[in-house]
């Protein structure tokens, strides 16, 4: 016996008015093993056809009220029509009825006089290819409904004429519900995010160039900016010649299993509590901290917090008042460490902290490439600062405040272990030392930050109680040798320790945000005294004041510089200098604010000039009127020859520019020649004068226009 499924017997259905020829084609059809059902007529035909659905209908093309034609068009509407096979038989044998036939939608046609013996052959074949298309159209959808299923589509590009198609799941999956489908790679990837698309068109590119497949994953945005990430794959496939002839891809919405990713991620390496990383994730990046700070060169602080008397609280109040305190210790540790917040008050880009939850009330904070020591201190008091407070909980009011452990990499150890133990040690110490401070796990390091951390307070009390002044030195015509003009230079004159140097408290200025103040004091001070002079009939020239480039954008210089000229009806001829690193800063808003210092009538230097690393783009694109070229071209150029090449080189390169040329440092009377014969229009330098006090400054300007 054959275990092989029976085949069904096909069934044909003969739609003719002419009751011979139905019976002749009724058995041949028996003979080729088909079922026969007949009509005599197309309406007739039409309803047998809806009943029992054939696999093969052999109709008359010419017959009363209703032909062939007719016939064929309204069988192909009815359901089962699609696929079954329909042999149009005709004794009209010309070429017009043949197109007829297949426009009215048949498979085939025969004409009269019919060939019997052939006839039962071709209608098996017939039926047979009906069956396939059938299975071909049912494989389609099944394809279509699990692609949709599984959130995949396709895409393809011919690699001989570079035409490019694509289904319409690959399309909507890509965020393109509109018609028309893509016609190219470039319009098919537009809804991908702008910093994965660049990355992606590499990708793909580079795999058309190669005839190789690839893999990349990206993410996109839809029609209703709803975000989702998509996995493409490409693969070659070869012609029969072996040649690369098409790159199939397929691309995938794997929005889930990146979901389920993140989730795993989540509970594997962040605690549940506070939503900071935990032990495991801490102790991974600071072995990695450790390689990468090796092969750099750099230096990271590692701060250990231990909130104080925590468990005094638990023991109080109870375990879930102590997980609340524990999670707005967390929220403000993540408010006080962002890290575009941590890098702007340091004036270093470079610095992105990790914050943990070790276990209890034991948290760690990793300062990544610091570039001084004194930056874990200042984040160690902010933290002190903003955790030391009032909580209430539940209804009780809950003071905490929190000891800080510091170790440093490498000073202290190069050595994981080591250096979690240290900053472990120096939190202790913290507490011994009555809680509610931090301490670096050596000594020195202790005073030193207690020695800046003093400066900053002092700094605030010297803007409010007048301890700082301004020193003034004068720029010379090289031809005349008269004063042009003078640069501003801000002093603090600190009532124990003397004169400070600016390069002592213009960086603490910077990072307590003191800087604002102090710009605001120099152009208020230095215009009311240019004022007072010109009112005494000296002509002081030009006043140059310097801008920080710490964070430039944030300053309101326009306002600080609006406010002082408008405090009296005397103008001042007034400049304001910068370096190159502003340059390089925010460059849209930048260059707005330079634009807006130019349109209220100041001129605007550009200090210390060939230093830097900006572009000399930048002395095209931005509003500069001045270059002043910096001490060290200056040093020593009567003996190094090179040095006035470059020198020259930077004065024609002004000169061509339409900007006025200034050069620093000139202290003797060599270098005073030399840059003369240069071409430089005006100096600064020892050579004439060192920065003066508001007196001094006063009577050189008198002794000099007299």
């Amino acid at each position: 016996m054959s275990d092989s499924k029976p085949q069904k017997q096909p069934l044909a259905l003969i739609i003719d008015d002419d009751m011979s020829l139905r019976i002749a084609m009724q058995a041949a059809l028996h003979k080729s093993g088909f079922e026969v059902l007949e009509a005599d007529n197309g309406a007739e035909g039409i309803e047998i056809f809806a009943e029992r659905r054939p696999d093969l209908v052999l109709l008359d093309v010419v017959m009363p009220e209703m032909s062939g034609y007719e016939t064929c068009s309204a069988l192909r509407q009815l359901p089962g029509g699609k696929y079954a096979q329909i042999l149009m038989v005709t004794g009209l044998d010309d070429t017009e009825s043949i197109d007829f036939s297949f426009e009215a939608g048949a498979d085939g046609f025969v004409a009269k006089p019919i060939n019997w013996s052939v006839l039962g052959h071709r209608c098996k074949y017939m039926v047979r290819a009906g069956s396939a298309f059938r299975q071909l159209d049912q494989s389609r959808k099944r394809l279509a409904k699990t692609q949709e299923i599984a959130r995949l589509g396709h895409w393809e590009i011919d690699l001989v004429t570079n035409e490019f198609s694509c289904s319409r799941e690959a399309a909507i999956l890509m965020g393109n519900t509109a018609e028309p489908l893509p016609v190219n790679l470039k319009e098919f990837l537009t809804s991908v995010y702008t910093e994965d698309q660049e990355d992606t068109e590499k990708i793909i590119e580079a795999a058309l160039s190669a005839h190789k497949g690839f893999s990349v994953d990206y993410r996109i945005v839809n029609e209703g900016g709803e975000k989702r990430n998509i996995q493409n794959h490409g693969e070659i496939l070869y012609n029969e010649e072996g040649e690369p002839a098409t790159l199939l891809g397929a691309v995938q919405d794997i929005s889930a299993l990146k979901a389920a990713e993140e989730e795993i991620r989540s509970l594997a390496f962040y605690d549940n509590l506070t939503g900071l990383a935990n032990r495991m994730l801490f102790k991974d990046r600071l072995n990695f901290e450790i390689q990468q700070a090796s092969r750099a060169g750099q230096k990271f602080a590692l701060l250990y917090l231990d909130l104080d008397q925590f468990k005094l609280i638990n023991d109080t109040f109870g375990h879930h008042i102590g997980d609340k305190l524990l999670t707005e210790v967390a929220g403000l540790l993540k408010t006080c460490l962002r890290s575009s917040d941590i890098t702007s008050r340091m004036n270093d880009e470079s610095v992105n902290p990790l914050i943990a939850r070790l276990g209890g009330d034991e948290f760690t904070v990793i300062l990544t490439d610091i570039k001084e020591v004194d930056n874990a201190a200042f984040v160690a008091r902010r933290i002190i600062e903003k955790v030391a407070r009032p909580y209430t909980l539940d209804g009780h009011e809950i003071y905490s405040s929190v000891s800080i452990g510091i170790s440093l990499y490498p000073f202290d150890s190069t050595d994981a272990i080591e250096l979690l133990k240290y900053a472990d040690t120096a939190m202790y110490q913290a507490k011994r030392n009555g809680r509610n401070n931090y301490q670096f796990y050596k000594s020195s390091y202790n005073f030193a930050a207690v020695e800046r951390f003093t400066l900053e307070r002092d700094l605030a009390r010297a803007i409010a109680e007048d301890e700082l002044i301004i020193h003034y030195q004068p720029k010379i015509n090289t031809k005349t040798q008269s004063i042009v003009g003078a640069e501003a230079l801000i002093r603090w004159q600190h009532p124990q320790r003397g004169l400070i140097p600016p390069n002592v408290f213009i960086p603490i200025a910077e990072e307590s945000g003191f800087i604002v103040d102090l710009t605001r004091f120099v152009v208020r001070t230095a215009s009311r005294h240019w004022r007072q002079w010109q009112s005494e009939g000296l002509e002081p020239g030009l006043l140059s004041v310097n801008l920080s480039a710490y964070r430039f954008a944030q300053q309101n210089i326009i306002a600080i510089l609006r406010e002082s000229l408008s405090e009296e009806d005397d103008p001042v001829n007034l400049e304001v200098e910068i370096t190159e690193n502003v340059l390089m800063q925010d460059t849209t808003s930048t260059k707005n604010i330079l634009q807006n210092v130019r349109e209220m009538g100041i001129g605007v230097a550009l200090d210390d000039f060939g230093t830097g690393y900006s572009s000399l783009n930048y002395l095209v694109t931005y509003p500069v009127n001045t270059i002043k070229i910096d001490r060290s071209f200056v040093k020593g150029c009567e003996l190094e020859s090179k040095k006035g090449v470059v020198i020259r080189s930077m004065v024609e390169m002004i000169r061509r520019l339409d900007m006025k040329c200034v050069a620093e440092g000139v202290e003797t009377e060599e270098e005073l020649m030399i840059i003369s014969d240069l071409g430089v229009e005006e100096i600064q330098g020892f050579y004439f004068s060192k920065p003066l006090p508001q007196e001094e400054f006063a009577d050189y300007l008198r002794h000099n226009q007299t």
